[in-house]
């Protein structure tokens, strides 16, 4: 019994020297790797870039819009992350045949960028001024719609070029030939233009600017009747010149005339106005002159009145004054005597002593005889009358 072994086993014959342990790693590794593989559970540490968004989906749903920029990750069922590219993607598109509302055709380029939206890209501006964003529910809406146009810009240029087709022949067709070529109609049709384009990305989720219309032609044929036009229109503006200046002429002319008017108005107002004036003038100066009349007349009548009584007075005084003469007289005729010999007293009385006096009868002629003592003499002597 001391001696006693036991029998050893003979190791297993192991398939190329790995044991079962080693095996059943391997096949649980190999499981997980089918199953990251075929289930795609989980993605760590996914980052975007400062011009991608990424759609977050999950078990084929999109659960999330992030971005721009950040990093992300992840786990489930069929897990994954998707981008896209924001950047305005350039496109031009061209025509050679756009006919126009008078069935001209016109060949037309335009070029502008389109983009894809983000959560703070300005989807429209009301008339109000208020604006309204891209949300997440109308990007992950579109992006299943239309995921090719958001991955592929290839796609996206196919599309830009539909849509810029669609819009230059709705645009061009509203006008006729001079309406789209000329300056201010260029104006006009790019403006149609960026407002259809507009319309058709917006249904998408997209939306575009810088829209510029790079070349309208017409054809030879077309330039022809547009210079004839132009030439017709600028006779027409010429006319029209023309005709303004001659009535801006006609206004002043008028407006001269009328003012040629109002300063004759005016004089003959002031005429007539001056007229009133010397009226009123010589009516008060007649008033006055009739007031000085009546107080001449009046003074009249008061000077006669003290005439008459002046007279009066005087044909009193002369009576006073004549009285004693009336006496006297009426004396002399009662007494013709004594008159007789007052006035041979006052004869007398005039006679001088150197005075001679010659008494001759009545029908005699006077001698005179010139010497001495001569005879007869008589005296005569004065006597003062009593």
């Amino acid at each position: 019994m001391e001696n006693y072994q036991p029998e050893k086993r003979k190791p297993a014959n192991k398939p190329f020297g790995i044991s079962k342990t080693l095996w059943i790693t391997i096949a649980v590794i190999l499981l997980l790797v089918l199953f990251f593989i075929t289930f795609k559970p989980v993605y760590i540490m996914v980052g975007l870039g400062q011009q991608e968004m990424g759609v977050k989906i999950r078990a084929g749903e999109i659960i999330d819009i992030v971005g721009p920029g950040g990093i992300y990750s992840d786990f489930g069922l069929y897990v994954k992350m998707e981008r896209y590219n924001i950047e305005g993607v350039q496109f031009q598109v061209s025509d050679d045949e756009v006919f126009t509302k008078d069935m001209q055709p016109v060949y037309v380029e335009i070029r502008g960028q389109v983009f894809r939206p983000a959560l703070n890209s300005v989807k429209i501006i009301g008339s109000d001024g208020t604006v309204q964003y891209f949300s997440k529910d109308e990007i992950t809406k579109n992006f299943v719609n239309y995921r090719q146009i958001y991955t592929d810009n290839a796609a996206l240029e196919t599309q830009m070029d539909g849509f810029s087709r669609q819009a230059m022949k709705v645009c061009v067709g509203q006008n006729d030939l001079r309406g789209n070529a000329v300056a201010e109609g260029r104006d006009i049709l790019r403006n149609c233009i960026e407002a259809e384009l507009e319309k058709l990305t917006r249904d998408i989720g997209l939306y575009v600017n810088n829209i510029v219309v790079t070349d309208v032609k017409a054809s030879e044929q077309a330039m022809v009747v547009i210079n004839e036009t132009n030439q017709y229109l600028l006779d027409a503006e010429k006319a029209k010149a023309q005709s303004q200046k001659l009535e801006e002429e006609g206004k002043a002319n008028a407006v001269q005339k009328e003012a040629e008017v109002r300063v004759q108005q005016a004089a003959a107002q002031e005429t007539a106005r001056q007229k009133v004036v010397l009226a009123q003038l010589q009516e008060q100066e007649l008033i006055a002159n009739r007031s000085v009349l009546e107080a001449e007349k009046q003074n009249t009548i008061l000077e006669q009145s003290l005439n008459i009584e002046k007279a009066k007075a005087a044909t009193e005084l002369a009576k006073a004054n004549l009285a004693e003469t009336t006496l006297l007289a009426q004396i002399y005729q009662d007494n013709p005597a004594y008159y007789q010999y007052l006035i041979a007293q006052l004869n007398a009385s005039a006679i001088k002593a150197t005075d001679k006096v010659m008494i001759l009868p009545q029908g005699t002629i006077p001698q005179l005889v010139l010497g001495n003592d001569i005879v007869p003499t008589y005296p005569v002597e004065s006597k003062p009358i009593e």
